[in-house]
Formats: structure tokens, C-alpha cells, sequence
């Protein structure tokens, strides 16, 4: 615990009682999971009760306020109707647990990812775009940014990532947010990952990372600068992880003011 101890000391501890950290923007959009009533969404398809909730690889089992998947690619994505603006800057929340690994990857891990595109397929490498915020498996805690699918990943950031743990525990029930807002005159993007490790309901910012430039993918592609900042709105965000079996629950999205 000596470790967790320095860490809290070093980046800080944030708590709401309404589990908010930064307020709805006047006019914001809020989206919240509304998983009480049973239901099983199919792969690949819409939640048959929420119309911008899409379900992709896998049965995804809904009921009593909680969401379960088997193992797999699974991408819980929530968009924005076709006529309005895509979501920017917003505060994303959800808890999971953690079951048994169907494999095990070096990447392994509970996203949140911003400024998505609809898609991130080989047939649409462009719309593969997003900033993730990343509790990996192996304890570390940071944030990558994907410019296109699948050449376009940067390394992780910070360098080196902040190890909140030796991994992120299993069976239990595990907070996580993602501020991702632009900053400096809506030139520079601003991330920030919080967890609540007990269920709490207090917010640990745990990795805290500006895109100012200089953050390049692997590749260079669709027409994109290498280091390109994805300053603009985006029609999707989504919670991700892959091969292991995990449980879902409180997943919300809402539109915050940037920085100035």
C-alpha cells in the first residue's frame, strides 16, 4: 500500500458527490446506461431500447442495472444521431469487473476512447480514430491515440506510465473516467484518467497527459499529419476490452466545456 500512498500524494485525489467531476455544459448532451430492464443485444447490432447504444462482437446480456459479455472483441459504442454535432469534449464513466482471460495480450486492458469514428474495420482505416484512455492488465495507466486503423497508433503516454497497481483486479468492481477536452484556444487536447479502485465513489486521477504536438503514430496515413492533434468532434465513443469476460455497469457520456 506504501506505493499507493506516494502515488495519491504525487498526482492528487478527486471526489463528487454526484459523481461528476466537471459539470454538463450549458445545452451538453448527457447519455446514461439504462440496463434495468432484461435484455440480450445481439453482435453487431443496436440496443433495441436505446437507439445510439450498439453492441459489437458478442452477446451482450443486459438486466438489473448491470451488462455482461463472454469473452471476445468486445466495443460498447455509443454515437450521435446523423443531424447533430459528434461528441468533443466529454466525461466519460463506467465500472467493470473483471472475469476469467480467454487469451492473454500484452495490451490487455479496460479502455475509454474519445473521437471515434463509426467503424474501425480494414474496409474504413480512416474513421479509425480515437484518444484511449487505457487501465492495462499489467498495472500501468496512461493513454494512446489512434489516427487511423491500424498503422496510425502512437506509443503510450506519459512515458514512462504511472503503475497504480500490479494489475487491475479481478472479480472485483472497478471505476474508471476519461476527461478528454481541447485546451488552449481549441489547439491542444487535454486527457485525464481517474479510477475509484473500491467502488467508492472517490475519483484518483491516475495518468494526466496534453496532446500538444509531437505524438506520432507508427505510420503515416489518410492524409493525416503523423502527429496529428484530433481537435474536432467525432461520432462515437465506446468502452473496449478484449478476450476476457467482464461485467458493466453506471456507463455514461456527457458534454463538458474545453479548457481555455
Amino acid at each position: 500500500m506504501k506505493h499507493l500512498a506516494l502515488l495519491l500524494i504525487l498526482i492528487g485525489t478527486a471526489s463528487a458527490a454526484d459523481d461528476r467531476l466537471h459539470p454538463t455544459i450549458a445545452g451538453g448532451r448527457e447519455w446514461s446506461a439504462q440496463w434495468e430492464a432484461e435484455r440480450v443485444v445481439g453482435s453487431y447490432a443496436r440496443d433495441p431500447s436505446d437507439a445510439i447504444f450498439h453492441n459489437e462482437d458478442g452477446e451482450l446480456r443486459i438486466g438489473g442495472g448491470i451488462a455482461e459479455v463472454k469473452a471476445g472483441r468486445t466495443r460498447l459504442k455509443v454515437f450521435t444521431p446523423k443531424e447533430t454535432a459528434g461528441w468533443r469534449n466529454v466525461e466519460m464513466t463506467i465500472y467493470a469487473r473483471r472475469g476469467a482471460l480467454a487469451r492473454k495480450l500484452d495490451y490487455q486492458a479496460f479502455y475509454l476512447s474519445a473521437r471515434s469514428g463509426e467503424r474501425h474495420n480494414d474496409d474504413v482505416p480512416c474513421e479509425g480514430t480515437s484518444y484511449h484512455a487505457t487501465a492495462r492488465f499489467d498495472g500501468t495507466c496512461g493513454f494512446k491515440k489512434e489516427l487511423w486503423h491500424t498503422g496510425g497508433y502512437t506509443a503510450l503516454r506519459p512515458d514512462p506510465a504511472p503503475k497504480f497497481w500490479p494489475t487491475v483486479p479481478e472479480g472485483r468492481w472497478i471505476g474508471m473516467k476519461f476527461v478528454c477536452r481541447n485546451c488552449d484556444g481549441d489547439t491542444h487536447v487535454r486527457l485525464q484518467l481517474y479510477l475509484d479502485p473500491e467502488e467508492r465513489g472517490v475519483w484518483q486521477l491516475v495518468s494526466d497527459v496534453t496532446d500538444a504536438g509531437g505524438w506520432r503514430g507508427e505510420k503515416p496515413g489518410c492524409d493525416r499529419a503523423q502527429d496529428a492533434i484530433l481537435t474536432e468532434a467525432r461520432p462515437a465513443v465506446y468502452f473496449r476490452t478484449d478476450f476476457v469476460d467482464v461485467e458493466l455497469k453506471k456507463f455514461a457520456v456527457r458534454e463538458i466545456a474545453p479548457l481555455p
